[in-house]
């Protein structure tokens, strides 16, 4: 199986502020917490053969990685996706580039397929680290960057993670790319053996609230903490006394309607999160995994990835270097443009159900703030994730104005 064919591209409306047609996320920078910076910056990363050299990354909305790198010469910011088999140009860039000898093809999202555009032999270097790939998808990452108000260019697939060894510090926001086998963790970490699967997937096992260890995906490039298949929640019986709402969730096989829900832990060899927001999918067509891990979780470690020896590394971050897990308390999902927020679905049984909220509406001001290109570039889109009790005034485009209390809804 070739790496495009297993491609892992979604959007989770619940939790991004704009479509994410390709799995990319807001292009906002979360401000690092300076007493972590102060206090952590000293924290060992001596298991590396030679000290390796950090480059800034940062962290969008949150959860989002985006680095520098350079695609036949050309310089560009990339997302990183370990949970894509192949890289994923977008369609400006490979017209830059001269890529127009499109190959057409079809890939797998979560819950199905769309048609593509497949190119050979692409140069990428990440770091000073250069690779040929044999292959790249071209795709339309038109809407995601519309959203964030600046390009998108490339999202780097496993295919390109796999050609060395990669470091993420939170606590002072950068990453290291080595060579691979150059790391071999101290008692303070922990290492997870890495399977591949019958798609080309990178997976880990992991224990969902206690019950045995299951293979799940490993997602750098998914907003969402967990994801599960509904044939393993049902099979589990993991619902059972949960308030559960609803999210939409897409990608570019389509949008499909999911459970939203709080899985009380979930363990990664001996590190254990509790209370981590989680979806659960009709729709999973991986056969060799039963959901997987993002980033919000993923973040609360510090990470190395060696996916040529097989073996992801985790250290438990400084309390306040982890990334966020976000859960919104509006029950709107929206998609953001320059100019306004729209409503894609009101999630059951929340603040907006409750209120009368309808898919279409458009929010044009949050607390007198108008909606502008640094809508998601700011702040003002964490507005959703606020306090329980809190009220945010909305203003829509017909000029009326409401004012929603947050609540948890699930």
């Amino acid at each position: 199986m070739e790496p495009w064919e297993e491609i892992k591209t979604i959007w989770h409306a619940d939790r991004r502020a704009a479509i994410m047609w390709l799995g990319a996320g807001l292009m906002t920078s979360i401000p690092l917490p300076l007493l972590a910076a102060r206090t952590e910056r000293g924290r060992s990363w001596g298991g590396f053969a030679t000290p390796p050299v950090w480059r800034p990354i940062e962290v969008a909305t949150g959860d989002t990685l985006i680095v520098p790198a350079k695609v036949s010469g050309v310089a560009i910011d990339a997302v990183l996706d370990s949970g894509s088999g192949a890289s994923i140009i977008s369609k400006p860039l490979a017209a830059k580039l001269g890529l127009t000898n499109l190959e057409p093809r079809r890939i797998n999202g979560l819950g199905g397929k769309a048609p593509v555009g497949l190119v050979r032999n692409v140069a990428v270097m990440l770091d000073t680290h250069a690779t040929v790939l044999p292959s790249a998808v071209v795709a339309d990452l038109g809407a995601v960057s519309a959203a964030f108000g600046r390009p998108i260019d490339m999202i780097l697939g496993s295919d390109v993670l796999a050609g060395g060894c990669l470091a993420l510090d939170f606590t002072t926001r950068r990453f290291a790319f080595e060579k691979t086998a150059s790391f071999v963790g101290g008692p303070e970490w922990t290492v997870l053996p890495l399977g591949h699967g019958a798609k080309r997937e990178l997976f880990v096992l992991a224990s969902i609230a206690g019950l045995d260890p299951v293979p799940l995906m490993l997602d750098f490039g998914s907003s969402s903490a967990l994801m599960l298949s509904s044939a393993y929640i049902e099979a589990h019986s993991v619902l059972v006394g949960k308030t559960v709402s609803t999210a939409a969730l897409g990608g570019v096989e389509g949008v499909q309607i999911v459970k939203a829900f709080v899985a009380d832990k979930v363990s990664l060899g001996a590190l254990s999160s509790a209370l981590v927001p989680a979806l659960a999918l009709d729709r999973w067509t991986s056969v060799s995994t039963v959901g997987n891990v993002g980033m919000p979780l993923l973040g609360q470690f510090d990470i190395v990835l060696d996916v040529s020896q097989g073996q992801l590394w985790l250290r438990s971050a400084p309390p306040r270097a982890r990334l966020p897990m976000l859960k919104d308390r509006s029950g709107l999902g929206l998609a953001a443009s320059t100019t306004d927020l729209t409503v894609v679905h009101v999630a059951s049984g929340s603040p907006a159900d409750r209120a009368g909220w309808a898919v279409g509406e458009q929010v044009v001001a949050v607390d007198g703030r108008p909606i502008d290109s640094s809508y998601t570039r700011g702040l003002l889109w964490q507005w959703r994730y606020g306090p329980a009790g809190s009220r945010v005034t909305l203003k829509l485009a017909n000029g009326t104005t409401r004012v929603l209390k947050l609540a948890d809804y699930y």
